[in-house]
């Protein structure tokens, strides 16, 4: 079967992506996706919210026998008064596309002594701790620098017989990670239900899971535990700040990612009061904040 398609690709200003969408699906259309125009980073967006670039590529997806030279012209007509900046069109040829998409993943080496392998993929070094996970997960599969950091630290710190809470566990890789590695007990949280089962399944498809506790709520977790890990944001990371200190014991260990390396200072002054820092790991722009919580004196 030919799926050939006929793809139509505006840069256009944030405030117009939804009239030049608009305008493609009234040219015929099929479907529209947005891309980055200029490569600019959403690094923290509000709850809720589904933040666009100030600058957006819209493609419209059109069938193979649509009319490119009437469509182009119907779009230039329309795009004028958005002030879109380029209108270009390519032929999407049909292709192996479950084929294409695997080739571009390979196994990713976080220590020589752990890796992240992709189901489809045999791993480079069998004798290796083997993290089986399919790349391109919504809630992350450890290809990002701040999962990448988490990882290398889980490795590196002793979790062998440990509690540990994998707090905004996301796809759970960091859970199985630490089963993997050793620890007793993991207890993983979300506050979104659809990580909690991607976070399930992956337990389950690396056989963790008798030792992942998913918990539907942050009353859930237990008290008390050894080691706290959290790849969240800046800002629920300093509201959570208390939080943590709560669920730890004396001398309990955290590591918090998700924050850029420009923002770890405000990060590290916040907790300062309660946990005394160990290190802070930096890769590419991200940070990785790593403390053990020590016991305040009330004076």
């Amino acid at each position: 079967m030919n799926n050939d398609y006929l793809l139509m690709k505006v840069s256009v200003q944030r405030s117009h992506v939804e009239n030049v969408e608009t305008a493609m699906l009234n040219c015929g259309a099929m479907s529209c996706t947005y891309q980055d125009a200029t490569d600019t980073p959403i690094h923290e967006p509000a709850p809720g919210t589904t933040p666009l670039w100030p600058d957006v590529v819209v493609t419209g997806v059109f069938d193979k026998n649509a009319n490119k030279e009437l469509v182009t012209s119907l779009l230039t007509h329309q795009m004028e008064e958005f002030g879109a900046t380029e209108i270009s069109s390519e032929m999407l040829t049909d292709k192996d596309w479950e084929r294409a998409w695997m080739d571009d993943f390979k196994p990713v080496e976080i220590t020589s002594r752990l890796w992240i392998v992709p189901t489809f993929c045999e791993p480079p070094n069998p004798a290796a701790i083997n993290i089986s996970l399919d790349p391109g997960l919504a809630f992350g599969s450890g290809t990002h620098p701040t999962t990448h950091l988490c990882l290398q630290w889980l490795a590196k710190i002793d979790v062998k017989n440990k509690t540990v809470i994998d707090y905004g566990c996301g796809s759970g890789i960091l859970a199985v990670a630490a089963v993997l590695l050793g620890a007793a007990n993991v207890y993983a949280f979300d506050i979104e239900p659809q990580a909690l089962l991607a976070t399930a399944e992956n337990a389950e498809r690396n056989g963790v899971l008798e030792k992942v506790t998913i918990c539907h709520s942050d009353r859930d977790l237990p008290a008390k535990v050894d080691i706290v890990v959290a790849n969240i944001l800046m800002a629920p990371l300093l509201e959570l700040q208390a939080r943590f200190c709560d669920l730890l014991s004396e001398e309990g260990q955290i590591g918090v990612s998700g924050v850029l390396s420009e923002q770890v200072g405000s990060l590290a002054a916040a907790y300062a009061t309660q946990f005394r820092h160990s290190e802070t790991e930096i890769r590419e722009q991200w940070a990785m904040y790593t403390a053990i919580k020590q016991e305040v004196i009330s004076t």
